[in-house]
């Protein structure tokens, strides 16, 4: 499993878009497993929270998948 850490961009559902510290704009879709939920994310965007992913590369969407969620401190 990679991760990355950024903030998020833009939210749409369980969509959202993180802005990497590397400068990387990634997309991203909220996995089930996720231990955040769909109505979490707006926050944090409204925040410019600074948090991290841990994801996997979906080879057939366009979108890499979040497992995780976490707020950096």
């Amino acid at each position: 499993m990679r991760s990355v850490r950024g903030v998020i961009s833009a939210v749409q559902e369980g969509r959202f878009r993180l802005v990497a510290d590397d400068g990387r704009i990634m997309p991203f879709v909220l996995s089930h497993k996720a231990g955040a939920e769909p109505q979490d994310l707006p926050p944090l965007q409204a925040a410019a929270a600074r948090i991290r992913i841990d994801y996997e590369d979906s080879g057939h969407l366009i979108a890499v998948i979040a497992d995780d969620v976490e707020i950096e401190e």
